[in-house]
């Protein structure tokens, strides 16, 4: 239904330097951000639209162009001017950069730029692997290291650790790495054992907090020295889904049926339960924002609904062959943006589904194009 639309928003906000965040290019959205752009371009590589696939390889470029010494890839590039992130790195910058870079090298028939972009690649996994802090197997994120930058989650978290792991896969398959393959899959391995409970006895991370951890139908959002952290993460587990982790597939479209009937809808949440004044983990987040506070319940980070992860939710489901969910979740959606007459605003807020945050968001045109 909106197809056409969701294409023009990207393209609109293709420049020379690559895919900009948004289709309106104001304030921080005037830039190219690696984890949107990338995104995006990972949409035009599924939809094969040649102007898209143009912006990104402008993208890949301007990012690799300013990579930072020890192998980071910016969070974001603007007039040729890096950064890296505010109040802390983002993680899943470096990460999103190589997954789609290899994507694209995949489709493409540019051998030197294949050829040209290798050590790039490369240094960028050497970073993420110095992340690993204790040489253990997973990354460590701080708070606010990834896109979830205001939120609460930290430490070796769920969605951080999948991406590192398609970030393995996709460059040991593009330039034929044994090596790397094997790393690929000892580092799934790794999450698989250590972020839902199951009967191997293989190597936990942090056996009394394992033990103490209750079973869920998804995998925990993240894993730190003092425990646990058994919320939903949406993302995570999309990626999850999507990349082939081992999940009871239909004991995790159970849980998505309870959370869209406790919410009496599809836009689910991106975090779930709902974190609310007076709650351990409001202090967490009541001062970690950079312009103004956004994460009030049922919106932003804390509950709020984007569509940029349910696109990713809906694709990894439909490849588990799983149709129902993810055709009532792009119904939901393609009624929001009737009724309201708003495309592709940055996400909804889950207890009025109000249309917030920037409109013309390529992330969530992206979304759209993901779960169609």
């Amino acid at each position: 239904m909106f197809r056409e639309e969701a294409i023009e928003v990207i393209r609109k906000a293709i420049t020379e330097e690559g895919i900009l965040a948004s289709a309106q290019r104001k304030d921080n959205y005037a830039r190219v951000w690696a984890r949107d752009s990338m995104m995006t371009g990972y949409a035009g590589i599924l939809i094969c639209d040649e102007e898209i696939l143009n912006g990104l390889e402008k993208s890949i470029l301007t990012l690799a162009k300013h990579q930072a010494e020890n192998g980071q890839i910016p969070s974001n590039v603007v007039n040729g001017r890096a950064s890296y992130g505010t109040h802390v790195g983002r993680t899943d910058a470096t990460a999103w950069w190589i997954v789609t870079t290899c994507e694209y090298l995949g489709i493409t028939s540019d051998d030197a730029l294949r050829v040209s972009l290798k050590e790039k690649i490369y240094q960028a996994l050497s970073c993420l692997k110095t992340w690993e802090y204790n040489q253990r197997g997973l990354v460590y994120s701080p708070l606010g290291g990834n896109w979830a930058d205001e939120y609460v989650t930290s430490g070796y978290t769920l969605y951080d650790n999948v991406l590192r792991y398609w970030a393995l896969k996709n460059t040991s398959e593009i330039y034929n790495d044994h090596e790397l393959k094997v790393v690929a899959e000892q580092t799934k391995n790794l999450i698989q054992q250590n972020f839902c409970k199951n009967d191997s006895n293989a190597f936990r991370y942090h056996e009394t907090a394992y033990a103490k951890a209750k079973t869920k139908p998804y995998f925990w959002a993240s894993l730190n020295a003092n425990g646990y952290d058994e919320r939903f993460d949406l993302a995570g587990n999309a990626l999850s889904v999507l990349l082939d982790f081992e999940i009871n597939i239909d004991a995790f479209s159970e849980f998505l049926n309870i959370v869209s009937n406790e919410f009496k809808h599809w836009m689910l949440p991106a975090f779930y339960p709902v974190i609310f004044p007076g709650d351990d983990d409001w202090r967490l987040l009541e001062n970690n924002y950079s312009y103004s506070f956004k994460n009030q319940p049922y919106h932003f980070h804390n509950g709020g609904s984007w569509p940029i992860f349910l696109g990713w939710l809906c694709l990894g489901l439909k490849k588990k062959g799983v149709r129902g969910i993810p055709e009532k979740i792009i119904t939901e959606y393609e009624t929001l943006m009737n009724e309201k007459g708003e495309l592709f605003r940055e996400y909804y807020s889950t207890d009025k589904l109000l249309p917030l945050g920037t409109e013309q968001l390529c992330f969530s045109a992206t979304g759209y194009l993901l779960m169609s």
